[in-house]
């Protein structure tokens, strides 16, 4: 994957194949997808791509770290 940021126009081209494009598909008006010809993305294009400056994490929920085992000393003779 290559990515490639042009701050003359603010627009983010983020390229997963080279790949001949067949169609291109709007997603939102800033978002463009290109696909091949099985319709497989090739690229996608943002426009005011500073906008999009943080993408959103799915949030997973951490898990809870295991206890250390308390350690037990043995004492010998009692």
């Amino acid at each position: 994957m290559k990515i490639t940021y042009f701050s003359d126009t603010d627009t983010a081209l983020l390229e997963f194949s080279s790949a001949r494009v067949v169609s291109t598909h709007e997603i939102t008006p800033d978002v463009m997808v290109d696909l091949d010809a099985q319709g497989r993305p090739v690229s996608i294009t943002i426009e005011h791509a500073r906008r999009f400056r943080r993408v959103a994490r799915p949030r997973v929920p951490r898990q809870p770290r295991p206890r250390a085992k308390a350690r037990v000393r043995s004492v010998r003779g009692r």
